[in-house]
């Protein structure tokens, strides 16, 4: 037994070495300026269909995005939390507010069912800010504000524009949820402001679609973590990426949910940084469009 429990702890340790190696290889990839690892498409785009995988040429989108931005120096850090309606809790990070640095969630309305909500508005310490469980006893549905951490900079401001904050579907939601986070003197003084993509932009990188089972199988592919810049393993992935005007790459943590047939889709986002991304189909199609089918 104990002969059994040596061989395991090796292997684990081994396991884990192999994983840091791999990311340190990425890592010196993207320091010499190559995003892409030099293997060629076509491969990853059969690997991706004999997993029965959808491929797709690209994907264009148009956003709305609800923005708070507390410019007070002086308020204190706030837990953050980025809540997919499955119940998952992709990021969680501490949020220091200030001019410059704002949390954002989408412009659409969306909803976590109560079962899988429990957990989160009945754990001691207040429950979650982001889901707005007050006044619909009614409801088998929660209001949910998906939110993470954004900068609103000079290239935000080209790209987005501000937009009637009442057409905004979300808005409200966004809102409550704030002010349960912030406070609403806070909120008042520094309100939600909902923008728009000003133009409809097209990203012409390749776009993969799958349920969860065969998207952890494909990116099991060690070829396949290298286009995508990637370290997989059977929980998620690091997506390793330079943010723009650093130098030093950084990476990002992508957590499947727990059901096993939930569609995802995979693809790289260009913005302040170039990345591969995962978020449900439920979810990129509702500001996105898939571009012609590989």
């Amino acid at each position: 037994l104990n002969a059994i429990s040596s061989q395991a702890g090796s292997l684990i340790k081994a396991m884990v070495m192999w994983g840091k190696l791999k990311s340190a290889m990425i890592c010196i990839r993207l320091l010499c300026g190559r995003r892409r690892s030099g293997v060629p498409r076509k491969l990853v785009i059969g690997r991706a269909q004999r997993k029965a995988l959808e491929v797709y040429q690209g994907y264009t989108e148009q956003p709305i995005r609800c923005v708070c931005e507390v410019e007070d120096e002086y308020a204190e850090k706030r837990f953050v939390e980025t809540v997919f309606p499955d119940g998952h809790v992709e990021m969680e990070t501490d949020f220091k507010p200030m001019k410059g640095r704002a949390l954002v969630t989408f412009g659409r309305s969306q909803h976590i069912p109560k079962d899988l909500a429990r957990r989160l508005v009945e754990r001691p310490g207040g429950g979650c800010p982001f889901i707005h469980n007050e006044n619909i006893a009614d409801s088998e549905v929660y209001p949910l504000a998906q939110t993470w951490t954004l900068n609103v900079d000079k290239g935000f401001y080209e790209t987005f524009e501000q937009i009637d904050d009442s057409t905004v579907d979300g808005s409200r939601t966004f809102k409550e949820c704030m002010n349960k986070l912030f406070g609403s003197a806070l909120v008042d003084k520094y309100p939600i402001r909902c923008y728009k993509m000003r133009k409809n932009q097209v990203n012409p990188e390749l776009v993969f679609v799958g349920p969860r089972d065969l998207m952890e199988v494909f990116l099991q592919d060690p070829d396949v973590q290298k286009y995508l810049s990637i370290s997989a393993n059977r929980y998620g992935f690091d997506s390793w990426f330079i943010p723009r005007g650093k130098w030093l790459p950084r990476a990002k943590r992508f957590e499947w949910g727990n059901d096993m047939q939930e569609e995802y889709v995979l693809y790289t986002r260009q913005g302040n940084s170039f990345m591969t991304v995962m978020m449900t189909r439920q979810q990129f199609i509702g500001d996105k469009q898939f571009g012609v089918k590989v």
